[in-house]
């Protein structure tokens, strides 16, 4: 489990010239266990890396977000069967790059009460079996593992008894995800305006946070890395300390306008900071590329791609909204796993 980070990843550059940051924040020595050097994984086979090749004459923009390291999502079109092999193939092209994937977990039943990112698993023995078989496919490579984004903050299409099924299964995935020896697991948060920090640390213990490295905030969403930090010092306060993540792959122009459906796929939005493990506040463990920046978030009632489609208008408009060119630095980074 992630026990210290030493040094951050970096894997892009503002036009500005603002560069990666230095090494060394966050020494903790005497826990280290295990030092792997190169950041964050960033996978030649991700949706932008296909959509240089399927649209070449915006592949120089989008080159910025095929070029940045983002998380791997697993779901139930991975079958328990399948999904061991599929996570294996991954943590190990990570390893060969001397860099740490990053992984979500999106398959636990009822996922998304049935909204544009509907689906997951019909029953809990096979989420069970799938779980297992995911965490038998990381091993003893070194990990970041997301755990089922939303799934314990909405709940409003459950039933007392469905949400007590939930919280036993989202236990059971820590559980799991965990006892591998150099996975850093982070339980999904939401974000600071769904629940106040009590109510989401009292779910987060109900979770199993005990168990996994803390929490994360703002999967998929816009606010502010600076709104998240504050929300997560206050959570992190209330449960012992426990360190989070933050996704910036499209807050850096911060939310949208108030709204319906404002979340959806709105316009006008930037990309956020590039995943680093040198961030603003004590207990912030890294910031994220979760989302994939050039992917829908599903249909919004307007007849836009489906959630998780590449959608490349839209990529190549966040990337030109956010000022941010190809020169791509990357900097040794030392990411400490116990």
């Amino acid at each position: 489990m992630w026990n210290r980070i030493v040094a951050c990843a970096c894997a892009a550059v503002l036009m500005t010239g603002s560069s990666c940051c230095a090494a060394g924040a966050r020494d903790d020595l005497a826990t280290l266990q295990q030092v792997a050097s190169g950041g964050f994984y960033v996978d030649p086979n991700s949706s932008a890396a296909r959509a240089m090749v399927d649209y070449p004459e915006t592949a120089s923009t989008v080159a910025t977000l095929a070029d940045t390291p983002q998380a791997f999502w697993l779901s139930a079109t991975s079958p328990p069967s399948a999904v061991a092999n599929q996570v294996r193939r991954y943590v190990d092209g990570a390893a060969s790059a001397d860099a740490v994937a990053v992984l979500v977990t999106y398959a636990i039943p009822q996922r998304d009460c049935g909204s544009f990112s509907a689906g997951g698993y019909s029953n809990g023995a096979d989420y069970r079996t799938w779980s297992d078989n995911v965490a038998a496919g990381i091993g003893n490579r070194e990990a970041v593992v997301i755990v089922e984004p939303d799934a314990l903050t909405d709940r409003s299409c459950l039933s007392s008894e469905q949400v007590a099924g939930r919280m036993d299964l989202l236990r059971y995935s820590v559980n799991a995800l965990s006892a591998e020896p150099n996975t850093a697991v982070y339980i999904d948060g939401g974000h600071s305006r769904w629940l106040d920090a009590p109510e989401l640390a009292s779910r987060l213990g109900s979770a199993g946070v005990d168990r996994a490295r803390g929490f994360s905030l703002n999967v998929a969403n816009f606010y502010t890395t600076a709104e998240q930090e504050a929300y997560g010092e206050s959570v992190s306060a209330l449960t012992g300390g426990k360190g989070y993540v933050v996704d910036t792959s499209r807050n850096g122009a911060g939310p949208p306008p108030e709204g319906p459906l404002n979340w959806c796929n709105p316009p006008d939005r930037a990309l956020g900071s590039a995943p680093t493990t040198q961030t603003q506040a004590a207990h912030a463990d890294a910031y994220l590329w979760v989302k994939h920046p050039g992917e829908s978030d599903g249909t919004c009632n307007r007849g836009d791609p489906p959630s998780s489609v590449w959608w490349n208008a839209y990529a190549v408009a966040i990337v030109q909204n956010s000022g941010r060119r190809r020169n791509i630095h990357t900097a040794r980074r030392e990411i400490a796993l116990a």
